[in-house]
């Protein structure tokens, strides 16, 4: 690779990792800690409050897919742009709502945004990667994560503050400075040697639905999607009765978003090194592994009181997450189908929020018929369950090689 072309695609994945930050800060605040304990305010039940929590994940399951085969036929910037539209605008919408059913109208709204950035993201900075998937798709995804994590605790100390519209009026600003800085990038000049498409492939490209079905009939590439549906079931319910939890036991929204915070720090830090051990030692180990460790998390929380305890574990869980992600991400690069990275993506990501979808609910109605703890015991199992499949996956593809 020319170094000319190396300054360029770094300057692109610095770009679109500040503008992730920014834009996942902004989506993440307006939901951790703040959305469970505002939607209980407004007289939501914890199956309701699971519902509205879902609300933002199913535009994910409507568009991801559209959104990566648009960013295959005519390029990413005008995707990234529009979501990013969402981003700035959607944190204004919070400030007018006044019953559950408003705010679920709203997280659908704002849903959107990361149902098309995402896919379409991790699309652009693959399409340049080459053998450094696994490590630059992983520090994208940590620049995301350090929006991720300081988002909880400064959504809780906000909220202390000044209450819910402290909250969102930061949501907006973050928003708004992630769309100012992704148009300063395109509208300057040179910026078509900046952006190239992220769908770069040289196979011609199938109508829509051909393409649709045949990514369906796809075996590795469902695989992975139905491998990330699994971990963002668990990860979409964690968020959503974590805080209902932790108030339970008496903490307070700034200590939740701490602990909230933590889980992410081990992510942020990891995550990248995680990658790049992923393009030497292989996919499915590392993600095996992660499962497991987040399983194993999930199963002590369901027992642990002590505020010092449960911070310890979240950051395990962290660590868990961050292995599993990393290894994941890579591998769904690694098996999307030639000249259709983004459509790729975008199914997966697709499968991944029907997952996400369903946990939060799942897991709110588990939680209200029996407990807080049986509900996170749920989510263990399930992780377990999911390590123990890919394990089985794992040693048939070693014995297939023989």
């Amino acid at each position: 690779m020319e170094k000319s072309e190396k300054t360029v695609n770094y300057r692109l994945l610095l770009m679109i990792g500040c503008c992730g930050a920014l834009a996942i800060f902004s989506s993440t605040i307006s939901k951790s800690p703040i959305l469970p304990i505002f939607a209980a305010q407004l007289g939501a039940s914890g199956a309701q409050i699971g519902i509205i929590a879902s609300m933002s994940t199913i535009p994910g399951i409507l568009i991801s897919f559209l959104a990566g085969y648009l960013a295959d036929k005519y390029g990413y910037k005008r995707i990234l742009v529009g979501s990013l539209l969402v981003f700035a605008s959607a944190p204004f919408l919070y400030l007018l709502v006044y019953n559950p059913l408003q705010l679920g109208a709203v997280r659908f709204y704002h849903g959107f945004a990361t149902a098309a950035f995402g896919p379409v993201a991790m699309a652009a900075v693959a399409a340049f990667s080459g053998k450094n998937t696994g490590q630059n798709l992983s520090i994208y995804s940590s620049a995301t994560m350090v929006g991720r994590a300081l988002a909880p605790s400064v959504g809780g100390a906000a909220y202390d503050v000044g209450g819910h519209s402290y909250v969102y009026v930061i949501a907006a600003v973050a928003g708004t400075a992630a769309l100012v800085l992704a148009l300063w990038f395109f509208l300057r000049p040179g910026r078509a040697e900046d952006a190239p498409a992220a769908g770069k492939g040289e196979v011609e490209k199938p109508a829509f639905v051909q393409r649709l079905v045949s990514l369906l009939k796809y075996k590795p590439l469902l695989f992975v999607g139905l491998l990330s549906a699994c971990v963002y079931f668990a990860y979409g319910a964690f968020e959503m009765i974590f805080p209902l939890y932790a108030r339970h036991l008496g903490m307070s929204p700034v200590m939740i978003g701490v602990l909230l915070s933590a889980q992410l720090v081990a992510v942020i830090v990891f995550k990248p090194f995680f990658g790049r051990a992923s393009d030497k030692l292989g996919r499915l180990p590392m993600i095996i592994t992660g499962l497991f460790v987040c399983a194993f998390s999930f199963f002590t929380l369901a027992f642990v009181q002590s505020v010092l305890v449960l911070g310890a574990v979240i950051v395990v869980y962290g660590l868990g997450f961050a292995l599993t992600t990393a290894a994941a991400n890579a591998l769904a690069a690694d098996v999307a189908s030639a000249g259709a990275l983004g459509a790729s993506l975008g199914l997966m990501s697709t499968i991944m929020d029907v997952g996400q979808t369903l946990g939060p609910p799942s897991i709110g109605a588990i939680s209200d018929a029996h407990s807080f703890p049986a509900g996170i015991v749920v989510l263990g199992g399930i992780l377990f369950l999911a390590g123990c499949a890919c394990s089985v996956w794992h040693l048939r593809q070693k014995l297939g090689k023989r």
